[in-house]
């Protein structure tokens, strides 16, 4: 019997910062679902039932943000765990993360890298399984 694939939603209109998220997470054997738009990551959310979704925030179709708050209201996806990957980090952005249980990583430098670092711990693959809770604000 074959295991089931750990799927992973990445919503993003930047065409590099998707295609990094990409490579990074199929290195780790993830599966991952691409969405350019909010709409589109929910209609996609709801189909493949992923284990992990990653939203940028300012995105064609609807705000990220927004997205997250629709996703925590369905009862088949309120449980996923989410990132909300942005340059936008002001004090009412990260009070609407924290109020939606999103973890918050700033785009930068070395967001591929915390975002990496961030989906292991969440769903617990590799040398990254401590016990330790994650932080809810990374970057």
């Amino acid at each position: 019997m074959k295991m089931r694939a750990t799927k992973v939603l990445i919503a993003d209109d930047d065409a590099g910062m998707l295609r990094l998220l990409t490579q990074r997470l199929d290195a780790l054997d993830i599966e991952v679902i691409e969405a350019r738009d909010a709409l589109s990551a929910l209609v996609l959310a709801n189909e493949t039932a992923p284990d992990l979704i990653i939203l940028d925030i300012g995105m064609p179709g609807g705000n990220g943000l927004s997205a997250c708050e629709m996703l925590a209201s369905e009862p088949s996806l309120s449980r996923v765990p989410v990132i909300i990957l942005s340059g936008r980090s002001d004090d009412a952005t990260l009070f609407r993360c924290q109020s939606v249980g999103a973890r918050y990583i700033r785009k930068g430098a070395d967001a591929i890298d915390e975002v990496k670092t961030t989906v292991r711990r969440l769903l617990c693959i590799g040398e990254e399984t401590s016990a330790a809770t994650p932080e809810l604000f990374v970057g």
